[in-house]
């Protein structure tokens, strides 16, 4: 078995929760002054960032190690100055990293990627509670150095209004793997179109502030 399928089976009880505590904050809760717009994660190797409007949720932020979790949300909501940057979307943004192959390496196992997420141990590395039964696997396709995923979770989310469908993003970034995903809120839902836009749009931020 990879190394990659390893991680995600042992994972998939530790990421999960972390999301489904720290959503609620950072869907209506705010900080207290200005909310950045990036982090440095993973021993201060790889810098998480997001597209114009999304900003840190603070307290959502699990950096241990290699590994690192962290939700964005919208600025102006997050710092309470109406005149700070708003997402064009209204969704949550998160980003799981973990160790792994990235770049090409991880691409060229996109097919076997596949296979893993349709099966029970791929269910429930995506679910949010880490159990298989909770997650329907809806579409799976690739866009460049995407694997993209579109699923439906019945697991709660600590209370949080966000929608049970939604798009996931796995790819390799600075030789780890990131799981990025758009989590439209229920009353306001995006559409799958301009839900992969921005998840393309996330992964391209966060390659940009890690250039070289």
């Amino acid at each position: 078995m990879s190394t990659w399928i390893s991680n995600l089976r042992r994972r998939a009880g530790r990421i999960a929760p972390a999301l489904a505590l720290a959503a609620l904050a950072g869907c209506v809760a705010p900080t207290a002054g200005p909310a950045p717009r990036s982090v440095a994660v993973a021993d201060g190797t790889l810098v998480l960032a997001a597209p114009r409007g999304f900003c840190v949720d603070n307290r959502s932020l699990r950096n241990q190690g290699a590994a690192a979790f962290v939700l964005f949300g919208n600025c102006a909501a997050l710092s309470r100055d109406p005149s700070d940057a708003r997402p064009d979307y209204p969704a949550v943004l998160s980003a799981a990293v973990s160790m792994g192959a990235g770049g090409a390496g991880l691409e060229g196992r996109f097919d076997q990627m596949r296979q893993f997420f349709r099966s029970p141990a791929g269910r429930a590395a995506l679910s949010r509670a880490g159990r298989a039964e909770t997650v329907e696997v809806l579409d799976i396709r690739t866009e460049g150095s995407l694997l993209l995923i579109r699923l439906s979770d019945s697991a709660p989310m600590g209370g949080a209004p966000v929608s049970e469908t939604y798009w996931r993003a796995i790819t390799g970034i600075g030789g780890r793997i990131l799981s990025l995903s758009v989590l439209p809120l229920k009353d306001r839902p995006i559409s799958d179109a301009a839900q992969r836009a921005l998840l393309e749009q996330f992964a391209a931020t966060i390659r940009a502030n890690n250039a070289g």
